[in-house]
Parts: C-alpha cells; structure tokens; sequence
C-alpha cells in the first residue's frame, strides 16, 4: 500500500543506511559529445551554470564559487527530502519538486528522484535522479540530465553533464571571504568540461566518455582537449585520454592516439613534453623525455634527443635520496657525431685548424700533440657526472664529485651536462671526512680532466692529490686564556704532461705540519689576538732532473701576528628612522721572516686577489708551496648602518690598505736561474692598494654593492666590480654590472700592456611585465676592451591564467678564432616552449641555462597559482 503527499517528507529509512551518495570527485574532467556543443552553451551559460563569478581585478577574470552545505560535514548518515512524493516499501517509489539527498558534505539535487527497492528484501538498490541534477561536494560540481547512484555496487554514472572540479589542491586552498560566505575556487587550478556520459565503478576513478577537459575560464576558453575517452585516476594522481584533439580557440593542433597526465602535485612515472629549440652547435634539436618514479626516494629521467647537425642523442639522470645520502648520476651519449666527424675531416686537411699560439715555454710540437688527439678521438661522444654527499654518523662523511667528458671538444658541445671548475678543466674528487669537537680530518682524492682543443688557447694539466690527508685539531678556552691548534697535511702530487710539453715536471710527497698558540682578549667594546705559529714543510720529490729541483726540501718558518680592533656604536636617524651605527677599525700586524724557496716546486700555489679581507690574511698566497715573508700592518676600517627595529644592515663601508715595512722577497718563480729577489716595483712599495667594499640596502627592493682596488703608486684602479639591482617582486627585475680588471683579459699577440687588455665588461639584465600577461627579459653584457658582444639574451612571454608561451634566444662569446684576424666566435641558441596549465608544458623549462646568467631572476613560467 503506498501513500501519495503534496508536502515535504523525510525518510528515517533511508538515514541508516550506511552506504555513500552519488557525488562527483574533485578529479571529474570532461567534454561534451560534439552534436552538443554549442558556442552558446560553451560560454555565458555554462559559466554561470558552473558558478564563475566575473572580477576584473582577478589573472583569469572571475573564480568560481560552491554555497556552503547546510548538513555536517562528518555525518554518515543520509537524508533524502522533497516538496512531495509517492513511497514504496517493497516497490520503486516516486520523489517530486526540489529533491535533495546528502550525506558527509555531499550533495545530489534534482526535479525528480526515482528510488528502486529489491523486491525480495526492500532495501534500496538504486535510485535515478531526473532534470537539473546537480551534484556537489568541496571543490567539485556536476550539473546533467540524469544520473544514477546503485546502493549496492556503489557505482554512479551520469548523462550528458557539465563539470568542474579542482585539480593540484595541494598548492591552492580555497578561500571563503566572509562578507559573502561562498568558498571561491581560484580559476587557474580549476579544471572544467562536458562529456555524454560518466562512471564511476571504482573509488577516486572517473571514466568519461566524448569528453572534454580545460583548465581556462569558462567564458570563451583558449584551449581545451576533446578525447574519445578520458579517465582521472585521483588514487594514482593521474589522468589520460584516448583519441584526444588539443584545440586552440576552437582549432584542433594536434592530435594523439593516447596522452598520460598528472592531475596532482606527486611525481609520477610517464613521458614528459618534448624540448623543442635550436642552435648552431645541434642546429634545430627535438628531445622528449620519459619520467621514472621507481620508488619515493628514487627516480630517473631518460631523455633521447635528434640533434639535426650531430644526430641521435640519449641521456640518463638518475637520482637518490636515503637516509645516509643523496646524489645523483647522469650520462649522455652520441653515437657516431656527424659534425664532429667533418671537423677531424677539416683539421686533417687544414693545417690551419691548428692553433699557432703557444705559450712561452712550449715548443710548437704541442700543436701536432693535440692534432693528433683530436684526429685519434672517436666520434662516439659521451660524458658522465656522478654526485654523491653522504653521512654516516654524527662524526663521518664524504663527498664525490666525478667528471668525465669522452673528448677533447665535449665541453665546447655539450657542456652544459657537467659540472666545470673552468670550461675545460672537469672536476673527479672524492672526500671523506671526519668532525669532532677538537678534531676533524679530511681525505681527499683530486684530479682533474684537462680538455685540450685546438681551436683554444693552449691549456695546462694540473696536478693531482693522490692522495690528501688533512688532520687539524683546535683545542680553545685552555689554561690562562690560550688557545691551541695545529694544522697537518700530507699530500702526494702527481702529473701527466700537457700533450707536447717535453720537460717533466716534479712530482712527489708533501708533508707540512703547523703548530700555533693564541691569547685570544676581549673587552666590552676592544680585543687584541696575538698568534704565534710555526710552518714546518718537507718535499721529497722525483723527476727533477728536467727543472734542477732537489730531491728533498725542508722549510721552517714561525710566523707571528697580532689581530686588534675596536668595535664602537651609536644611535641616529636619518629621516626619522632610528639606526644604530658602528664603527669598527681593525690593525693586524704579521711577521714572517725571508727564506729563499725558490727551489720548491709550485704544485697548487697561487697569489691571492687582494681584496678587503685579505687585508687581514697573514700569507698573500694560497696553498703551502709558498709562505711569503711579511713585516707589515694591515688596517682598515668598516661602518655598518643597522635598522634599529629589523636588525636589518642598511649599509656596510670598509676601507684599508697594507703598510709595508721591508720589500716582499718570496715569488712564486720556482727556477733556479731566477732570482727569489726580483726587482719588481710592486714588491717594492711602502703601501698597498687601497682596498674598498661597500654594500648600500637602499630598500629592500633597491640594493647597490661596489669592490674595488686602487692603486697609489700609479693612480688607478686595479680592478672594481660593481653591482645594482632593483626588485620589487619576482616578476620586476632590473641589473646593472660593471667589471673591471687592469691586464684582466690579455689576447693572446698583444702586449701585456696594451690597454685593450684591461677587462672592461658592461652586463644589464632585466625582467619586466609590459602588460599583465605579457613579460619580457633580457640581457646585454659587452666587453668594451676587446669591443665585443660577451652575451646578449632575449625573451618574450605570454602567461595566462590557463597557458603559458615563452621564447627565449641568445648568443654567448666562446673565444676568438686564431685563423680568422682572432674574430670573436659565439654560440646561438633559442627555445620555445608552451604550457597548458592543469596538462603539462611543452618545451622544457630552461634547457641550456640561458636565464641562469640574470641574478636574481626566478622564473614564474606556467605556474599553477
């Protein structure tokens, strides 16, 4: 018997049972059949449909907004009401005007409700909702004709539907503003479409069929993808679609039998979008990698690439992380260069290939030394990094950098895979170490791979640490004040001859030890160091017959220093702003008597730059194959301006310069036909060049910093760098450089003191929005010395809220061609890439580091924000 009503009825039945409502995941996307969609449908009416709510102020002109529910959230249990119905305990029973079935935030709403019992049990087995249904939940809405809900399989499907649903909710919470009370989607995360029918077998897995799927604005969208089937997997956070058209403004570009995409933030293992450029090392190049996410702490991209000038490249990167360490390894290789082969071809042919520059000590058989190895190399080209830090305990652990590049002419080709100490000198070290309270030890491994191509000026091997034991111990705060430390190291240095070079050079074992004691004082506002240290160093070597060097060396030097300064503060303001400021002057003074070493090889010494600080160093050259004499004082003297609220430095001066009480005797000349007391004007002057450094925070998107070193004797700057930047965000960007460095940048053929060897090198860069959605980034840096482009940079971008287009080109200077009047030679090279938010980019995101060389830039290419 049944019972027929015109008012509102609540089913208690239905409250209990425990099973969920048909409701659309938050990963439903999808596209209507074609014979459906209208222009009209797809614009003004669908948007007001899905809730776009319009704002001129808002990237993507509107969001999207859900009325909160009225139920729990955390209720279970289901309600069904409706303005009237015709209910059935054994038979299909009948709910008519505003139908609305919840349960734990979700919510299903229809004209008209059918609900189906089993006849032989009367539970409920299904129930079909019928005209202006829509579905609910957080950050999802479902809106067709009909659609079905089986209690008992709990599978759903619908009919001819319009959706939207979040997609990458992790990076974008909803907003709830709290004069309207409505939960606004941000648009660019939304994803939007029609499809003829959904299902939902499984839980979290969407499977739409004549689909369409979008992440734009509902009003006139910019693209959107049409597929046969589409199916999102919110358990896997993936999405793909079968027989799909990507269609720009309505126009199908491309087509694909199959497309896998991502729908969440979690990497995932598939083929990413191509890299698509071109330059005149690869000429126009195509590279599509595929991702493999092999576990949560593993994973590797393989990337095979046709670069049209050389041919077919593959490239594998694998990374790690436990526990212990982390890392990474990657290889490249290229079969059968094409490019490569025709250069052996040429060299062979043209003897002008050669470079016909050697260096003072070289004879001209260096030249054929590395023809010879560029016509023996194999046209096969492969390169491999390999990185690893690892820690082991509290106290141990190590560190690998490893570097290979299968020929001379890698770098020069492909050399933005390695890691470079310099463009042809590849790093191999491996480093363990060990850290304590008191102790702490190093060993190392060193060497490096020389690259030795013969269209560049000549380079020199370096010598190798096979091995380096370093052992320093550091005892502070002992009896009476004094602190203790020592300083040990024995290193065995080897080489290989640069190709050519017919004198060998000595090798051997290095074993240097370093005592020291201070009495470290400090008052409130002064503090004096004294140090007293003793450098003792012994050298056993061989193969020295070529050079005169002895077999054994022994030096022992004490060196004495004292460090001192005054630290002095007040309060100002300076436009009404309180700042705290300091004036902080600093005298060291360093004794180190002469002894002649001369006869001791240079195996890893060099002079040190003279900046600011080393103003207060008490050796002016770095390793141990030199300790210079010095009886000098160093002073300067630094002001700090220090934001009494923020703590923030505004700005820091420094100033100082060494004064000299006897001529620097100890060089790096290590010739027993020189001598170890060169008349040299510069080891002869009372003072040093003045050394200076100023930082100035305008504010914090304004910032200024000068480094530069003058000279008294001949009245000009030896060298200065410069820099300026504005930035206000991470879009506006602007950078000023300028670089200068006297004999900084000497041509090979010119005199050492033509002035044309001054490095003088000018760098703006810049990244600038023209428009809201249109940005433009460039770079210009000239060397005015030898009146050339040292690299230039420019690019254009689109960025809507839903897709994205870049084109980015440039050119580098790699050197100057020795057989062409020394004409400078550059490498070119351009990219483009598209994005389509919510599916993937097109083009990789910067393929051959050419916005890394604007400091400060951040690049906000396609973000999903």
């Amino acid at each position: 018997m049944s019972a027929r009503k015109k008012t509102t009825i609540r089913y208690a039945l239905i409250a209990i049972l425990p099973v969920p409502l048909l409701a659309v995941s938050a990963s439903l996307a999808t596209l209507p059949a074609d014979n459906t969609d209208s222009p009209t449908l797809m614009s003004e009416t669908v948007a007001r449909q899905l809730g776009w709510v319009e704002d001129a102020d808002s990237k993507c002109g509107g969001y999207y907004f859900n009325q909160p529910f009225t139920g729990n959230i955390k209720d279970n249990t289901v309600t069904i009401t409706s303005d009237s119905g015709l209910l059935s305990q054994r038979a299909t029973s009948l709910l008519e005007g505003k139908v609305t079935v919840t349960r734990s935030g979700q919510q299903i709403t229809a004209n008209n409700a059918y609900l189906y019992r089993d006849p032989a049990t009367g539970k409920l087995s299904a129930i079909d909702m019928i005209g202006n249904v829509h579905l609910r939940e957080p950050r999802s809405l479902v809106i067709g004709k009909k659609g079905r809900y089986n209690f008992e399989t709990q599978a759903k499907s619908l009919i001819d539907i319009i959706y939207r649903t979040s997609i990458n909710t992790s990076s974008a919470p909803a907003a709830k503003p709290a004069e309207t009370g409505e939960i606004q989607e941000p648009a660019s995360l939304t994803a939007w479409g029609r499809a003829y029918e959904f299902a939902q077998t499984e839980p979290n897995i969407y499977e739409l069929s004549r689909s369409s799927y979008t992440t734009c604005p509902p009003v006139h969208p910019a693209w959107r993808i049409k597929a046969s089937h589409i199916v999102l997997n919110k358990n896997t956070g993936r999405g793909y679609a079968t027989h799909a058209r990507i269609l720009i403004k309505n126009f199908p570009v491309f087509y694909v039998p199959y497309i896998n995409f991502s729908i969440d933030k979690q990497r995932k293992t598939g083929f990413l979008w191509p890299t698509i450029g071109g330059s005149n090392k690869w000429g126009p190049y195509f590279q599509a990698p595929f991702y493999w996410n092999m576990a949560p702490n593993y994973d590797m991209t393989f990337t095979p690439g046709i670069l049209t000038k050389r041919g077919v490249q593959f490239i594998n990167n694998f990374r790690y992380l436990t526990s212990s360490s982390e890392g990474n390894i990657n290889f490249s290789i290229l079969p059968s260069d094409k490019a490569f082969s025709d250069f052996q071809e040429s060299a062979a042919k043209n003897a002008q290939y050669t470079n016909p520059v050697n260096t003072p000590n070289q004879s001209a058989s260096v030249t054929q030394a590395e023809l010879n190895r560029l016509l023996s190399a194999s046209d096969t080209r492969a390169g491999f990094l390999f990185r690893d830090d690892s820690r082991f305990n509290e106290n141990w652990s190590s560190h690998i950098d490893y570097n290979y590049a299968s020929d001379d002419y890698y770098q020069r080709d492909f050399g933005r895979n390695l890691n470079e100490i310099s463009a042809n000198q590849l790093l191999q070290e491996g480093d363990l170490y060990y850290n304590s309270q008191n102790w702490n030890f190093i060993g190392r491994l060193q060497a490096y791979q020389t690259l030795h191509p013969i269209n560049e000026s000549p380079v020199l091997n370096q010598y190798r640490r096979f091995p380096q034991l370093i052992l320093n111990g550091d005892y502070p705060d002992q009896a009476y004040g004094l602190h203790y430390f020592i300083g040990n190291e024995l290193t065995h240095f080897d080489i290989r001859n640069t190709p050519g070079a017919s004198a060998n050079l000595p090798i051997g074992n290095r074993m240097h030890t370093q005592p020291g004691v201070s009495l470290p004082l400090y008052w409130s506002s002064f503090y004096i160091n004294p140090r007293l240290q003793l450098a003792l160093t012994d050298y056993n070597l061989y193969q020295t017959a070529d050079t005169g060097a002895p077999n054994s060396k022994h030096r022992a030097l004490p060196i004495l220093d004292i460090a001192s300064g005054i630290a002095l503060e007040r309060n100002v303001s300076f436009f009404s702003h309180a700042f705290q400021q300091t004036l902080e002057p600093q005298v060291y003074y360093t004794y180190i008597p002469y002894r002649n070493q001369s006869s001791i090889p240079v195996f890893d010494t060099t002079v040190n730059t003279l900046t600011y600080d080393q103003l207060f160093n008490y050796n002016r050259f770095t390793g141990l194959d030199r300790i210079g004499d010095a009886n000098q004082i160093g002073v300067g003297i630094t002001t700090r301006l220090i934001d009494d609220i923020s703590g923030f430095e505004k700005v820091r001066l420094g100033v100082g310069d060494i004064i000299y009480f006897s001529n620097r005797r100890v060089t790096l000349c290590n010739d027993n036909s020189c001598s170890d007391n060169p008349s040299n004007h510069s080891n002869e002057q009372s003072l040093s060049p003045v050394s200076g450094v100023l930082n100035y925070h305008i504010n914090p998107s304004w910032s200024f910093n000068v480094n530069s070193i003058w000279n008294p004797i001949s009245k000009q700057l030896d060298n200065t760098t410069l820099a300026f930047q504005y930035q206000p965000d991470d879009l506006r960007l602007f950078n000023f450089g300028y670089t200068y460095a006297r004999s900084g940048d000497i041509l090979s053929g010119v005199s050492t003191t033509n002035a044309s060897n001054n490095l003088k090198v000018t760098d703006f860069s810049a990244a600038w929005p023209l428009v809201r959605d249109i940005l433009v980034v460039g770079r210009w840096s000239q060397n005015w010395n030898h009146e050339h482009l040292q690299n230039l940079l420019y690019g254009l971008q689109y960025d809507t809220c839903c897709w994205a287009v870049r084109l980015v080109g440039g050119r580098a200077f790699t050197g100057f061609d020795p057989n062409n009047n020394n004409k400078p030679q550059y490498n070119s090279e351009f990219y483009i890439q598209f994005s389509l938010k919510g599916l993937g980019d097109i083009g990789s995101g910067n393929p051959s580091g050419l916005l890394s060389g604007i400091p400060g830039y951040k690049s906000q290419f396609g973000q999903e924000i």
